[in-house]
């Protein structure tokens, strides 16, 4: 099983301290910048962790999964905006503001545990943005994963840096932690819930194909695992998002559209709008693709990212020529128009609408 981890070993880089200020991130000013996020093992790996586990086996953490609405269903049905708002309110503020329980004390490298309610809350996190993406949710953290993300998380915040390949001369340093860190998605200065919508947000120089965002979306993950560590005395707080499953060599899965976009089509709470917007088609060439867009039926730019290919499923990156972040007095509809995407050999054409909401307190 180790060899398959070594195959993974320069994972994703968050890259940026950020400050949460009043739900919404703001990246500082004195952001790294970070290596690329890694690609795709040369060759399939088996699956690492599989669903066959039963009750009481440790190798598990079996947490309540998606606990939205019943009506539901396996994701959000985005055109309806009475669904969205509700699944804002129960899932993405019922991940906020749950204590984090943790026991551990990074002077002497003890890497502790958050509590289940708190790893919960991450979970919630990871699967509100699944759901409202048409992606199934993750189905739960796997013991393991938790495990050497908590000890990466810990020499994050120890030696308050970032790398996915630590050395041993690192503040915390173990051979778990390392091995956490090359196979997971990093943030320095938030953790838990808060991270997992920095990741989605995915801000920095560096991360203009939204890489982190790419890997918390991909359809086929089924698990994964999270690391914690609170800001403490002198140091920041960290996360570590493991982020591989070995499922990526599966077929993939069911999805709301054939396309997985962020935001996504339909009605989408401005608290979840960033300035970067995404659009991924596994398989797909987007070398000469193009975006037009317009705002409440007036055209808006839209700055067109360089292609990135290898991380999750292929994705074009646009940033619109518009500010995003304050609550809008009334509904916004943003009309989003991509052509020229090349699928089996054949230029496609996608048109959507997001409508951007305030979902209320």
């Amino acid at each position: 099983m180790k060899q398959h981890f070594k195959l993974l070993q320069i994972v994703l880089l968050a890259g940026a301290l950020v400050l949460l200020v009043n739900g919404r991130f703001t990246q500082a000013d004195h952001m790294p910048t970070p290596p690329p996020p890694p690609t795709f093992p040369p060759e399939p790996v088996t699956a690492l962790v599989t669903p066959q586990a039963v009750a009481g086996d440790s190798t598990f953490v079996y947490l309540p999964l998606v606990l939205r609405p019943e009506e539901i269903g396996p994701w959000v049905d985005t055109q309806n905006r009475s669904q969205v708002v509700t699944f804002y309110q129960t899932e993405y503020l019922a991940s906020e503001g749950v204590p984090h329980g943790w026991a551990g004390n990074v002077g002497s490298c003890n890497p502790g545990s958050t509590s289940a309610a708190f790893k919960e809350a991450v979970l919630r996190r990871i699967n509100f943005f699944r759901a409202m993406a048409g992606v199934p949710a993750v189905q739960g953290f796997a013991a393991d994963y938790n495990s050497k993300a908590q000890a990466a998380a810990l020499m994050m915040s120890a030696q308050n840096d970032l790398s996915h390949s630590p050395g041993t001369s690192w503040a915390c340093y173990t051979a778990a932690g390392a091995e956490g860190a090359g196979s997971s998605n990093l943030y320095l200065g938030v953790y838990g819930p808060s991270a997992i919508s920095g990741y989605i947000y995915d801000p920095g120089g560096g991360n203009y194909f939204v890489g982190h965002r790419r890997w918390i979306l991909y359809p086929q993950t089924k698990f994964m695992g999270t690391g914690d560590i609170p800001p403490t005395s002198g140091k920041a707080a960290a996360n570590a998002l493991w982020v591989f499953d070995g499922n990526w060599a599966g077929p993939r899965p069911d999805t709301r559209e054939d396309f997985v976009a962020w935001p996504p089509p339909g009605y989408v709470p401005y608290q979840v709008v960033y300035p970067r917007w995404s659009f991924a088609y596994a398989g797909a060439d987007f070398s000469g693709a193009s975006v037009t867009m317009s705002k409440n039926g007036s055209p808006l730019s839209a700055t067109v990212s360089p292609i990135y290919d290898g991380f999750g499923e292929n994705t074009l990156v646009w940033e619109p020529g518009d500010s995003f972040g304050g609550a809008p007095g009334s509904d916004i509809t943003y009309q989003v128009t991509i052509n020229n995407v090349v699928i089996s050999g054949s230029p496609q054409s996608f048109s959507y609408q997001v409508i951007v909401i305030n979902p209320g307190p």
